[in-house]
C-alpha cells in the first residue's frame, strides 16, 4: 500500500508540472494526409505521437507505420520547427519505442525523433496484412531498396516538413544494422530521391519544399550488400573504389549461417514476393541461387543479383555526384555480418570524390550477435559522445567541428573480457592508424586440401574471446608469427599476398587468424576469396581479411590458416578443389612504429608498398602526391617513310599530257614546332634539320616498254611536296602528291 501510495504522489506531482495544453500543442502530426495521428503529452512534458499502430499511406499507397515525439514544450519561444533525427530499426523489427533510451537521448538534447516500420513488416504490410489491400502485390520488403524503403522515410519526412513541425535541412539519421542502412542511404542521397525507374529528383516535400539530410551516424550496417552477403575477396581497404566484380573477381561465396538466419527471420515475421514475381526484390530467388554453392559463372540469375544488390540496395550504388552528408560511420571487428570493412569501401571513395565532405570513422567491438559484443557500457558511451558531438554541429548548428572531421578515425581494441573498456587510438585517417607492419613470408608451396577436415570450431556462436584448441589442421596452409617478448597492437586489415594454383572455377579459400597462446587459441579476423584465373596456372593474388583491432600479448602467436571450408560460416562452394599457395606473404598493420623491438627477434618494420591489382587505384591516403618537372633527352631526329606504292592512271600513247598519282609520307622529326618545306634540290627540311639525300622519284624500267629496255624515258620531277606545312613536334603525316610530264611520247 505504501509503494501505491507513493507511485500516485509521483505521478500527481509529475502531472502538476506539465504545460497546458495549450502551451504543449501539438494535437496531430501528417496533417496533411487522410489520416492524421493524434499526440499526448507525457508527464515528462514530451508529445508522443503514434504509441500504438499508427498508419499514414506512403507516395505508393501501402500502409507505413510512424511514431514521431517531441521535447517538452519550451517556457518561450517558438515549438518549432524542430531540428530532427530519423532513428530507424533493425531487421525483423518495428518502429522504436519513444521511451526508449535511443529516442529519449535525442529529445534530451532537443531534437524531435521520427521513427517508422519499414515496408514488409509489422504495421508497414507485415506478416499479418500480406492480404490487405493497401498491401498485397506491393507492400512486401524490398531489402532496402533506394527507391522503395529509403523513399518511404524521404516522404514521411516531408510530411513533417509540410506540419510545420520540423526543419526540413536539419535531418540526422541513423541506425543499427537495417536500420544503419537505412541511414548511409539517406546521407548518400543528402537532398535527391531515387525513383523505381532509376532517375533521381530533387527532394521536396509533398507540397514542394527542398529537403536534405544534414548529417547521418550508421551503426554496424553495410555499404554493399552484394559483398556483405557473398563475399569474393573483390574488398580491399586502400583502394579508391573496390566494386564487387572488380579487378576480374566473380560470384562469390554465401555466409551460410548468416543468410539462413537473416532469411528464416523474413519467413516468420515479413512479406516477400513470391520467387521470380519482382527481380528487384527476389529474396526467395537469391536465397535458392545461393544455397547451390555454386557454380555461378555464366548463370543469369546469378548475374542479374550481383547487379541490382549493390546498385539498388547499397549506399555504394547511389550516385556520387552529389557529396554525401556527413557521415560518422561505426562497425564493430567481431561483427562477422556487417564487418569494418564496409564502412572503409564508402569512406575510401567519398574521400577520393570529395575530400572536402566531413566523414569520419569509429570502430569498436559491438554489431551482430553472437561473434560480436554488444558493446561494453564505456565503449558505448564514448562512440556516443562522438555521436552526439556530431549531430549537434552538422545537424543543430552547435559546437565545434569535431577533431579531423575529413578523414578522421577513432578506434576501441577488442579486449578480454568483452565488458571492459578497449584502448583507444585516433589518427588523422585510416591509412595513418597504422605506421607499422608485421610482416610473415612462407615461399615454399603448401596445399589447402579438399573437402579438408572441418575446423574444431565453427565460431559462429561465443564471441572474439571463446577459445579452442590450438593444434593445427592438417588440411589447411599454415603460416605463424614468432612470438614477440613485448606486446604489441594490430590494428586494420591483415593482407595476403600470394600466388595461388587454382583447378576449379568454384574453388575458394578461405582465411582465418588465431592469436595462440599455447594449447588454446582465439578467433580474430577472418575472411575469403574467390580466386582469380581458375584453371591458368600459378597466379599471384591479394585478398584481406576483416580488420581487427587486437592487443597481441607477450609470448603469443599470430597463426593464419588457409582452408577449403570454413562451416557453417561460409557454404562450401559446390566442387571445391585443392588448391596450391606459393611465395605467400601475410601482412599485419601495427599501430607500433616502425623499427620497434619487439623482442624475440622480431621488429616493427615500415609498411611494404601496397600490391595494387589491374584496374585499381590507390585510396587518397596512400598515393604520394606531389608535384615535379618530368624530363628527358631525345636524340635529334628527322626520318621520312612512304606508304603504298603510287600508281598512275593508264598512259594513252602519243598524247603529251601530265599525270599525277599519290602516296603518304609519314615525317618523324625531335625537332620543335617548325614549317616543314623541301629545299633545293628537294631536301626535306623541317626546322635545323634536313634529310642529307635529296627527295626524288625511281621508276623502274620494267614497268615501262619502249624500243630498247636501256632507252632513257624521259620524265620531269615537277613536285615532291605541292605546300609548306606547320609541323608539330613527333610523328607527322600527310599526302605527297607527285606529277609525272611525259616527254617522249
Amino acid at each position: 500500500m505504501r509503494r501505491m501510495l507513493t507511485a500516485a504522489a509521483c505521478a500527481a506531482a509529475a502531472w502538476a508540472v506539465v504545460p497546458s495544453v495549450a502551451d504543449a500543442a501539438i494535437p496531430q502530426v501528417f496533417t496533411k494526409t487522410a489520416s492524421p495521428i493524434n499526440c499526448t503529452v507525457q508527464a515528462s512534458g514530451q508529445r508522443f505521437c503514434g504509441t500504438g499502430t499508427a498508419q499514414i499511406p506512403s507516395w505508393d499507397g501501402i500502409p507505413l507505420d510512424v511514431a514521431v515525439a517531441f521535447p517538452p514544450a519550451p517556457a518561450s519561444g517558438a515549438d518549432g520547427p524542430y531540428p530532427v533525427i530519423g532513428i530507424f530499426h533493425g531487421w525483423g523489427g518495428t518502429k522504436l519505442g519513444l521511451t526508449g533510451a535511443d529516442v529519449q537521448r535525442a529529445l534530451s538534447r532537443g531534437y524531435a525523433v521520427f521513427t517508422m516500420t519499414d515496408r514488409g513488416w509489422g504495421g508497414s504490410c507485415g506478416r499479418l496484412l500480406i492480404a490487405d489491400p493497401r498491401c498485397a502485390g506491393k507492400g512486401y520488403i524490398r531489402l532496402m531498396h533506394t527507391a522503395y524503403e529509403v523513399r518511404d522515410a524521404q516522404y514521411a519526412l516531408g510530411q513533417l516538413a509540410d506540419d510545420g513541425l520540423i526543419e526540413p535541412q536539419k535531418i540526422g539519421a541513423t541506425g543499427g544494422s537495417y536500420g544503419g542502412g537505412m541511414s548511409i542511404a539517406l546521407g548518400a542521397l543528402r537532398n535527391r530521391t531515387l525513383l523505381p525507374d532509376g532517375s533521381y529528383v530533387p527532394w521536396t516535400s509533398p507540397l514542394g519544399k527542398p529537403m536534405a539530410i544534414a548529417a547521418t551516424v550508421p551503426e554496424y550496417t553495410w555499404s554493399d550488400l552484394a559483398t556483405a552477403l557473398n563475399p569474393n575477396g573483390s574488398s580491399l581497404d586502400y583502394v579508391v573504389d573496390a566494386p564487387y566484380l572488380g579487378g576480374g573477381h566473380r560470384v562469390g561465396i554465401q555466409k551460410q549461417a548468416w543468410n539462413t538466419t537473416l532469411y528464416g527471420a523474413g519467413t516468420l515475421l515479413g512479406y516477400y514476393a513470391p520467387m521470380g514475381t519482382d527481380p528487384s526484390a527476389d529474396l526467395p530467388g537469391w536465397k535458392a541461387l545461393t544455397d547451390t554453392g555454386g557454380p555461378f559463372d555464366g548463370v543469369a540469375a546469378a548475374a542479374a543479383m550481383v547487379a541490382e544488390l549493390p546498385s539498388r540496395h547499397s549506399a555504394y550504388g547511389i550516385d556520387d555526384s552529389v557529396p554525401p552528408a556527413p557521415a560518422l560511420l561505426a562497425n564493430g571487428w567481431n561483427d562477422d555480418l556487417f564487418p569494418v570493412d564496409e564502412s572503409i569501401r564508402y569512406y575510401n571513395r567519398v574521400r577520393a570524390k570529395h575530400p572536402s565532405s566531413p566523414i569520419s570513422m569509429f570502430h569498436m567491438d559491438f554489431g551482430h550477435s553472437p561473434r560480436a559484443a554488444s558493446g561494453s557500457a564505456a565503449d558505448r558511451a564514448a562512440l556516443a559522445t562522438a555521436e552526439n558531438a556530431w549531430l549537434d554541429h552538422y545537424v543543430k548548428g552547435v559546437g565545434s567541428e569535431p577533431a579531423d572531421a575529413r578523414g578522421g578515425v577513432d578506434i576501441l581494441t577488442s579486449k578480454c573480457p568483452v565488458a571492459g573498456a578497449g584502448t583507444r587510438y585516433h589518427a588523422p585517417t585510416w591509412a595513418q592508424l597504422a605506421p607499422g607492419e608485421l610482416r610473415v613470408t612462407g615461399a615454399a608451396a603448401q596445399t589447402v586440401v579438399a573437402p579438408g577436415t572441418a575446423p574444431s570450431n565453427a565460431f559462429t556462436s561465443g564471441d572474439v574471446c571463446t577459445t579452442t584448441a590450438s593444434a593445427d589442421n592438417a588440411s589447411a596452409a599454415t603460416y605463424r608469427t614468432a612470438p614477440a617478448t613485448t606486446a604489441y597492437t594490430l590494428a586494420g586489415s591483415p593482407t595476403i599476398v600470394a600466388t595461388l594454383d587454382v583447378k576449379g572455377a568454384n574453388d575458394m579459400v578461405a582465411a582465418r587468424l588465431y592469436d595462440v597462446d599455447g594449447a588454446s587459441q582465439r578467433l580474430i579476423a577472418r575472411g575469403v576469396q574467390r580466386p582469380l584465373n581458375p584453371g591458368g596456372g600459378p597466379t599471384e593474388q591479394v585478398f584481406q581479411l576483416h580488420p581487427q583491432a587486437w592487443r597481441v600479448e607477450p609470448g603469443h602467436v599470430l597463426k593464419l590458416e588457409l582452408l577449403a571450408q570454413d562451416s557453417t560460416y561460409l557454404r562450401t562452394p559446390t566442387g571445391q578443389q585443392s588448391v596450391t599457395v606459393s611465395d605467400l606473404e601475410l601482412r599485419l598493420p601495427l599501430v607500433d612504429a616502425p623499427g620497434t623491438d619487439l623482442g624475440g627477434g622480431v621488429s616493427v618494420a615500415a609498411p611494404k608498398a601496397k600490391y595494387l591489382p589491374a584496374g585499381y587505384t590507390l585510396a587518397r591516403e596512400y598515393a604520394t602526391q606531389t608535384s615535379s618537372t618530368v624530363g628527358g633527352t631525345v636524340p635529334a631526329t628527322l626520318a621520312l617513310s612512304l606508304g603504298a606504292p603510287a600508281t598512275f592512271p593508264t598512259f594513252v600513247p602519243g598524247i603529251d599530257r601530265d599525270y599525277t598519282a599519290t602516296t603518304t609520307a609519314t615525317v618523324t622529326s625531335s625537332a620543335g614546332d617548325a614549317t616543314l618545306t623541301v629545299s633545293d634540290p628537294g631536301h626535306l627540311v623541317n626546322g635545323p634539320f634536313s634529310l642529307p639525300q635529296p627527295l626524288r622519284i625511281e621508276l623502274a624500267k620494267s614497268s615501262w616498254s619502249g624500243p630498247t629496255a636501256n632507252e632513257p624515258v624521259g620524265v620531269t620531277f615537277k613536285q615532291a611536296i605541292g605546300r609548306t606545312d606547320a609541323l608539330r613536334t613527333g610523328t607527322y603525316s600527310r599526302t605527297v602528291t607527285f606529277t609525272l610530264s611525259t616527254t617522249n611520247p
